[in-house]
């Protein structure tokens, strides 16, 4: 098995698909995981009508990417911890000591740079769809190549992505640019409610349920809203903040240079990178407002 995180992302995605075409490429038989499925943005991927949500086990190998604990593949999470062996590939510091082979490098701007360097290292056979799954990996988690994790290395490897014909411009074309009526609809819900902090450091919004009904969308209609929070001018960390069914209110926090807000997504039982995480909380959405907003202020 290989498996992603919940709440997949393009780097989530994009590496467990990479892994899944190289490994059927050696004849073995894999089953590709992720428990919340595949969303509407990555279905383009070669191989993502191959993901499934649950699986039976038990496994020879589980390899989990972009993720280095099991509880954070969901459900499936006990599928790996019963595998006979254990891969874990990610770019995330953790504390976790999971996985008999760790493959773990916070140095790179995505899981996917490890993929690559890893399936050259066995000296696989590349193919169009690996590069496409592995450079889509590459830019979402920086951005298109926006964000301070980009080093020298990202572009070599996607250069030599690129090679085998993925195109840096048609994904962030698919993932970026083409959103639902629902999605810019839901943006627009999330800029209305947009407000700043009295010292102006964090600017912050929330979508609500009753948000989402009206308007017939989903969570993952939220994609990329955060990244429209951060952007007000003079603040250091933008948050959006959605109600989910069943009580729960999901975060996500973007911040520019100097703030760490996996710090903060880590007290919360979530976490993520530097400038980009996230979490759950269990609560009402002024209370889950309230502690967060309490948690980054208790850092200035």
């Amino acid at each position: 098995m290989v498996a992603g995180h919940v709440t997949p992302d393009g780097d989530s995605l994009g590496c467990t698909l990479a892994l899944m075409h190289a490994i059927r490429g050696l004849g073995k038989a894999v089953t590709p995981l992720a428990v919340d499925g595949v969303p509407q943005i990555y279905r383009w991927l070669p191989g993502a009508d191959a993901i499934e949500t649950s699986a039976s086990g038990p496994f020879d190998l589980a390899i989990i990417v972009d993720s280095s604990m099991p509880d954070r593949i969901g459900d499936i999470g006990k599928l790996a911890v019963s595998a006979s062996d254990t891969i874990v590939i990610d770019h995330h510091t953790s504390e976790s000591d999971f996985g008999r082979v760790r493959a773990v490098n916070p140095r790179a701007a995505a899981t996917g740079e490890i993929v690559y360097s890893l399936l050259r290292l066995m000296r696989l056979p590349f193919s169009k769809d690996i590069a496409d799954c592995l450079l889509c990996a590459i830019v979402t988690d920086t951005g298109s190549f926006r964000f301070m994790n980009v080093t020298s290395a990202t572009f070599r490897v996607s250069a030599a992505l690129m090679r085998y014909g993925a195109c840096p411009a048609c994904i962030s074309e698919l993932v970026f640019e083409t959103r639902s009526l629902a999605s810019l609809k839901l943006l627009g819900r999330a800029l209305d409610a947009l407000q700043v902090t009295r010292d102006g450091r964090i600017s912050w919004t929330v979508i609500t349920a009753k948000d989402f009904a009206e308007l017939g969308a989903t969570d993952e209609d939220t994609e990329g809203i955060v990244t429209h929070v951060r952007a007000v001018r003079g603040t250091d960390v933008g948050i959006l903040l959605r109600e989910l069914p069943g009580g729960d209110v999901r975060v996500s926090l973007r911040s520019r240079r100097d703030t760490d807000v996996s710090a903060i997504a880590e007290r919360f039982g979530g976490g993520g990178h530097l400038s980009a995480a996230g979490c759950t909380i269990k609560s009402s959405l002024q209370d889950a407002v309230t502690q967060i907003l309490g948690a980054l202020n208790a850092t200035a």
